[in-house]
């Protein structure tokens, strides 16, 4: 009979991926998508700046779950 070690061993590895859905969103205006552009170039000014942080899923995870949730914080 096989442990539960041994059994472990032979399992396949696994990985997480992001999984997208797709939905019908309205097509931005222009004053909108001046205003997304604009916020893409301080963006790219601030990596090329150095002043970028490493992605921490962690925070990640956190910061869209509020977002989604209207401001509340997990456990809340």
């Amino acid at each position: 009979m096989r442990t539960k070690a041994q059994a472990k061993a032979k399992r396949r590895r696994t990985i997480e991926v992001p999984v997208t859905t797709m939905e019908e969103i309205p097509a931005l205006s222009q004053d909108e998508r001046n205003v997304l552009l604009a916020s893409l170039e301080r963006a790219q000014a601030r990596v090329k700046a150095g002043k970028a942080i490493d992605h921490d899923s962690k925070i990640f995870k956190d910061r869209l779950i509020s977002i989604y949730r209207g401001g509340r914080r997990r456990g809340e």
